[in-house]
């Protein structure tokens, strides 16, 4: 595509990059040229069809005093070559969609690689994807853990023992179970803060000393046991259901602004590199690089 006479690519610039610019910047000064071929094909087109009706002989004279089609012959080379014109510009449109959409991948990985910042913008999605499946977990877990609480509860009631204000051995049997899943809720929570503390721009969550005050339900008279155990479930329920789902809400928002930034950043400087490209090429390369472009395009 480009001769010997083709700068090289800046310092540390991918040459993937520097050679997709290039023919970036002939796709899009091939599409200005059929942009005012175009319009100046559907002027001509245009005087054509005003003067389709009129008498032969008028139609000549408007067409020697207009510069316009005046014979049948040059208005259906007019109209054709209007036709033929918008096929390109058509094509040229979806070449330049195609090189954009190129040029940004380029740009993106060579950002990556360059500017820090572009990275950790660029990812936040992907970060976000990580904290989110251990809160999913988390909440999944917490779920369990509810439920096990609940069966605990109802036995506690069915097998209580006022003589000895002792609980049944199941009630106390599945208490003990609930340990288990306690300290599971507690490992998400704290897997869940160190991810966001990796990640950084994410929420931390609350840890709740759960084993402590299941421990101290246990040692409480029935009635009083019944009324707290009842409080704790609807605040696990609360922070299961609300809080953790509105952790989600400013995260994701935070993250969608960094997604944002760095999109911006990228668009400002594809804006910058091809202002600069476009001084590179000439018109030389421009019409040399076209029609192998195309074909490459065409083939897919």
């Amino acid at each position: 595509m480009a001769g010997e006479t083709t700068p090289s690519a800046p310092p540390g610039f991918p040459e993937a990059l520097d050679a997709c610019l290039r023919e970036d910047a002939c796709v899009r000064a091939d599409a200005r040229q059929l942009k005012s071929q175009l319009e100046e094909a559907r002027a001509t087109a245009g005087q054509a069809r005003e003067g389709t009706a009129l008498p032969g002989r008028l139609l000549a004279a408007l067409g020697r005093r207009k510069g316009g089609p005046s014979t049948p012959q040059e208005v259906e080379a007019a109209f054709a070559r209007e036709k033929v014109l918008q096929r390109q510009a058509q094509e040229s449109e979806r070449l330049g969609q195609h090189y954009t959409a190129q040029l940004d991948s380029h740009l993106a990985a060579y950002l990556q690689t360059a500017v820090p910042v572009f990275l950790q913008q660029s990812r936040a999605r992907v970060r976000l994807a990580e904290w989110e499946r251990i809160i999913e977990d988390l909440r999944a877990d917490l779920r369990e853990l509810i439920k096990m609480l609940g069966q605990a509860r109802n036995n506690a009631v069915a097998g209580y023992d006022r003589g000895t204000q002792l609980m049944s051995a199941t009630a106390r049997e599945m208490f003990g179970q609930s340990s288990g899943l306690i300290r599971s809720v507690d490992a998400r929570v704290r897997q869940a803060n160190a991810k966001a503390a990796e990640l950084g721009g994410l929420p931390g969550v609350t840890i709740i000393p759960l084993q402590e005050t299941i421990n101290n339900l246990m040692k409480l008279e029935i009635t009083t046991m019944l009324r707290e155990f009842d409080r704790v479930v609807r605040e696990l329920e609360t922070f299961e259901q609300r809080q953790l789902v509105d952790l989600q809400v400013p995260a994701v928002a935070a993250t969608d602004a960094l997604v944002a930034q760095s999109q911006a950043y990228l668009v400002q400087y594809r804006g910058q590199l091809r202002a600069h490209y476009d001084l590179q090429v000439t018109p030389g390369e421009i019409a040399e690089s076209i029609p192998l472009i195309l074909d490459r395009f065409r083939r897919g």
